[in-house]
């Protein structure tokens, strides 16, 4: 059944799309409601700053005090909840492509695992200023996909998706291992960073890896015509004229990149890119999956997680990725009851 539509044809119609209407408003909403939880997150914390207040702030009305706790200790903290959710909603996305499996993001093959390992090397062996935890994490997450990758010969499929639990259940236990041989501050400032946290973002470090994610989520949006190709299989993609080879290394790389990106700058945040497309897949009513939709959901639930963290159990904080943990697993178990509820 041929879905509302309405066909966009800009610049003397050189560019024409398609813009379906219910995808288009269910976008919207859920940017609403990232941008609404973002800003009722502004508002809490150990300092009172009422909504009206953080209005005023955000239109450079008030006083020094109220701008400070606003932009330097709240904005960053949350706009990098918002960039960073949208980041693994598209990342989620295309890796379930990749493997036309709900199960296939990069947090369950074995790339976050992979970084963790990458930053405890680089603790135990060279240093832990934040570079080297962004190299270490890049090396560590690069060396995880290219084992699965070479393992299981190829990016699609059940074998793609087990070679990468088992690398990831391997990395895991190494993991392990050098946390308890490791030196005792070594092994808290690993353990810090392995819980997934956002408390320690600053605005200096978060605009160049805002460049870096934007610059990535349009180049991720520019393959959204062939990842909706390739949904239907690499012989109808090769039949719509689709390069399937060249577009699934682009897509391995920019949904690899974005997670390591997260990964490196906050820690390992869990089940966003698992949930995050199947959810905007669900509310919009599409048979495929949606990279503009994932991204607005990834921000939905990364913020409504860091609402939760920083405010569930004041004066104390949660890191986020224990929220994102806890929630994401009963998803998993709500997926799975599902799925196999759908075989009988």
């Amino acid at each position: 059944m041929r879905r509302p539509a309405i066909a966009l044809r800009l610049f003397e119609e050189r560019i024409s799309a398609r813009l379906e209407i219910r995808p288009f408003v269910i976008g919207s909403l859920l940017l609403l409601t990232a941008l609404m939880i973002a800003f009722v997150d502004l508002s809490l914390g150990a300092y009172s700053t009422p909504l009206p207040q953080v209005l005023n702030a955000l239109r450079g009305v008030g006083d020094e005090k109220l701008a400070m706790v606003i932009f330097e200790w709240r904005m960053p903290r949350i706009a990098a909840a918002l960039l960073f959710g949208a980041a693994l909603g598209v990342s989620g996305a295309i890796f379930q492509s990749l493997t036309r499996n709900p199960l296939g993001s990069p947090d369950v093959i074995g790339i976050d695992a992979g970084a963790f390992t990458g930053v405890l090397v680089t603790i135990m062996f060279f240093g832990s200023a934040p570079w080297q935890f962004a190299l270490g994490a890049l090396c560590g997450s690069v060396a995880a996909a290219g084992t699965v990758f070479l393992i299981s010969g190829g990016t699609t499929g059940l074998r793609f998706i087990l070679t990468g639990v088992g690398i990831g259940v391997a990395l895991t236990a190494i993991n392990t291992w050098f946390l308890s041989t490791a030196r005792l501050e070594a092994a808290m400032s690993a353990a810090d960073w392995g819980a997934g946290a956002l408390d320690g973002i600053e605005a200096g470090w978060l605009l160049p890896v805002a460049v870096a994610v934007c610059a990535l989520i349009v180049l991720a949006m520019a393959l959204q015509r062939a990842v909706s190709a390739m949904e239907l299989g690499g012989d109808v993609a090769l039949a719509l004229g689709v390069p399937v080879n060249a577009i699934r290394l682009a897509m391995l790389l920019t949904g690899g990149a974005l997670t390591t990106i997260v990964t490196a700058s906050a820690g390992p945040i869990g089940f966003v890119a698992l949930a995050a497309p199947q959810l905007a897949r669900m509310l919009a009513g599409t048979p495929g999956l949606s990279l503009p939709l994932s991204a607005a959901m990834g921000a939905v639930l990364l913020t409504t997680a860091d609402l939760v963290a920083a405010n569930a159990f004041a004066p104390g904080r949660l890191p986020v990725g224990v929220v994102t943990f806890s929630g994401g697993g009963a998803y998993l178990l709500w997926l799975l009851a599902c799925r196999r509820h759908s075989r009988k």
